[in-house]
């Protein structure tokens, strides 16, 4: 039901869902009633069960005599429900006029009651602005309504605003901010949030809108299997490497349009280099020092370059690194090995050494050491490294499948095919403990306007970074700077302890903030986009997804 002609200067100055809405519901309801056949009715169900007759068209129901009253029982049902619907709505009403101080109404526990709510209510002072009568329970979490429209898909309800919320990676940046022109100058966004409190299905019902808006999603470890079965919902694909399936990080790139040849051999050289970098961190003993040193890192690099942009796979690099011949004829090449070339045969076949558990037979191949078996598509909507093998259990197996996943995403990023692609991490503090992988994660920053990409990191406690990264060592200093430079924040419920880390990163956090974020309802998120005021939404989904999404089943002891 429609609001009236008259009722248009009531919306002027834009209410909580930004446009006009029903202000009304009609509904229809069935109440059943167990009534007995008639005599048309019999002898056609008779006619139905016998054969070679044809029982004809089925008689019109009409309920006999001693049903009569049975049926206007029920009838009488919907009359009363409706009546006692309208004077609860009156009471209501009277309820909100006698209210003169004008307090914020309270927030709806039903997102059906938010978008069909009567909007007449407070129609004097629109719903971003306040008075004088409502200013004394305003807090920052509600400061934030009535601010620029993020042209996004809708992620679920403002529960303090009622404001429909809505968020794209990149939308944020064309959305006018606080103190310039963009609301945020970064796509990435930190998740963060202690277990069973709602994060992993917010960034659920994010990736499957980001996806309808035309986004690619990449996640980047699925340990819990909970991610492909999205995957597969939405038609994308789950990587399984291992079992004779192969992920070469080491493929190539494609190639861009014509007149960047130079720029891409060089992006194939270092990202090869970094890959080798990357693998080598994650076959770092605990506590021990990096795996290759200086000798052997300028041998490493030769071996990158020898390659050219050509095909490559670590076994055939390890081979190289192994054959003496193959070094006595490049050491000339190498800088500071032109006349040491029995330097240069130690420093290769102790970088083979290194890499020898990836390849033939070793205790980690088996997935990243061969070509590629696996047929990656660019365009599928989504695609997940399924990471919830027992196999994977192993620490050093685990860093290294994350360092080799984390090189063959940025080679299919710097392909730059057109296709904006958010890549999600569910436990980002195994990728942030890799520093070679901190410096692959800090040019995929810096080069998301280049190659359309946005980083999700999502966390469990943030006071975790403590027990990852020693106090005050460089490696935590640059994940600060990482996490700082992500502008979106969504904060589910932290513990108290997590509070003075979480104000590290968020240095502008309020009051209100640090007082609510430790009691958060499951479900419930702070966002923090730019430097906007904070929005407590709650993501929404319908409950085909809900059950899809939900990872609750073995936490309860039904």
């Amino acid at each position: 039901m429609s609001g009236s002609a008259g009722d248009a200067p009531v919306l002027e100055g834009g209410h909580r869902l930004g446009e006009g809405m029903r202000r009304g519901v009609f509904c229809l309801g069935l109440v059943p009633v167990a009534t007995g056949l008639t005599l048309r009715e019999a002898m056609w169900m008779q006619c139905c069960l016998t054969a070679g007759v044809e029982p004809g068209p089925m008689p019109a129901h009409a309920f006999r005599r001693a049903d009569r009253h049975a049926v206007e029982d029920a009838m009488g049902v919907a009359p009363g429900l409706m009546r006692a619907m309208a004077a609860d709505a009156k009471r209501r009403r009277r309820m909100v006029d006698a209210d003169e101080e004008g307090r914020l109404p309270l927030g709806s526990p039903s997102p059906v009651d938010m978008m069909t709510r009567d909007f007449r209510v407070r129609p004097v002072t629109a719903w971003h602005q306040t008075s004088t009568g409502r200013a004394g329970v305003l807090s920052t979490l509600v400061a934030g309504s009535g601010a620029p429209r993020i042209d996004g898909p809708v992620i679920g309800v403002d529960v303090l605003s009622r404001e429909l919320w809505r968020f794209d990676s990149w939308a944020t940046y064309d959305a006018p901010g606080v103190h310039g022109p963009h609301m945020t100058t970064s796509p990435d966004v930190f998740i963060c949030g202690l277990r069973g409190n709602g994060k992993s299905f917010a960034a659920k019902v994010m990736a499957l809108r980001e996806i309808e808006a035309g986004r690619h999603v990449i996640v980047q470890s699925d340990r819990e299997g909970e991610w492909g079965r999205v995957a597969n919902h939405v038609g994308g694909q789950v990587v399984s490497p291992g079992g004779g399936h192969y992920l070469n990080p080491f493929a190539l790139p494609d190639r861009p349009s014509a007149g960047e040849d130079d720029l891409w051999r060089q992006e194939v050289l270092s990202g090869r280099k970094a890959a080798f970098m990357s693998l080598a961190e994650a076959l770092r003993e605990d506590g021990g020092p990096f795996p290759l040193d200086r000798d052997m890192q300028v041998v490493v690099d030769r071996v990158a370059v020898s390659f050219g942009t050509g095909p490559m796979t670590l076994e055939a690099a390890v081979d190289r690194l192994a054959d003496r011949s193959w070094v006595d004829g490049e050491s000339p090449s190498m800088t500071g090995f032109e006349h040491e070339p029995a330097l240069a045969r130690a420093a290769a076949a102790a970088a083979a050494r290194v890499y020898a558990p990836m390849v033939r037979g070793g205790t980690l191949s088996g997935m990243f050491d061969r070509e590629s078996t696996i047929r990656l598509d660019p365009s599928s909507p989504m695609i997940v490294f399924d990471t919830s093998s027992p196999a994977l259990n192993n620490e050093q197996l685990k860093r290294v499948f994350t360092a080799a996943v984390s090189s063959w995403i940025d080679r299919l990023l710097q392909g730059r095919d057109g296709r904006r692609r958010i890549v999600v991490d569910e436990e980002a503090w195994d990728l942030l403990s890799n520093a070679r992988l901190v410096d692959s994660l800090q040019t995929r920053q810096r080069s998301a306007g280049h190659w359309g990409c946005a980083t999700w990191l999502i966390v469990h406690g943030v006071n975790d970074m403590t027990h990852v990264f020693g106090e005050g060592s460089e490696l935590r200093g640059r994940v600060e700077e990482i996490l700082n430079q992500m502008q979106t924040k969504i904060i589910f419920r932290q513990g108290g302890s997590n509070i003075d880390m979480l104000s590290r990163l968020v240095p502008d956090l309020s009051e209100d903030e640090r007082r609510v974020i430790p009691t958060l309802p499951q479900g419930l998120g702070v966002w923090r986009v730019g430097a906007e005021h904070p929005r407590m939404v709650r993501a929404l989904a319908g409950p085909t997804l809900s059950a899809l999404f939900d990872t609750s089943d073995l936490r309860s002891a039904a």
